[in-house]
């Protein structure tokens, strides 16, 4: 599975790139801004892209999720601090994992929004996940 990282702030991108790659997944990125996302995208299409909604102290993370979504059916999760503008812009992202996070909850994480793409409600989420819409509007179990 290819994940998107997208988040500006190096020493998170970097710790998030190196827990994705030692679970086994592939990573495009990081992407420190919007530009730098749609370039990689442009290129190779990802799985899922993890989003952080501040870049570079902006809302950024919003538009670019609407924008894989829409244009390139990429499911995203924010993985953000900001998690009312998170639940405000339930549009664009199949949830939210809230910051600080544990690594463990950040890799448990990309099975479970590929379920949720596909349709399927998970048993159990990580804790500080909250899936968004309808039948998958659930907080985690722990």
């Amino acid at each position: 599975m290819l994940v998107l990282v997208v988040e500006d702030e190096p020493m998170i991108a970097a710790s998030i790139e190196w827990e994705l790659l030692d679970a086994g997944y592939d990573v495009l990125g990081p992407a420190g801004c919007v530009a730098e996302a749609e370039a990689l995208v442009a290129a190779s299409r990802p799985d899922l892209a993890l989003i952080d909604i501040n870049l570079a102290g902006h809302d950024e993370g919003v538009a670019l999720a609407r924008e894989l979504k829409a244009r390139q059916g990429v499911p995203c999760v924010f993985v953000t601090g900001q998690v009312v503008q998170a639940r405000q812009a339930a549009d664009a992202a199949l949830g939210v994992l809230t910051k600080p996070f544990s690594f463990r909850a950040l890799v448990e994480t990309v099975p479970v929004a590929a379920a949720v793409a596909e349709g399927r409600r998970p048993a159990r989420l990580p804790r500080g996940l909250e899936l968004f819409g309808g039948d998958c509007a659930v907080a985690d179990a722990s």
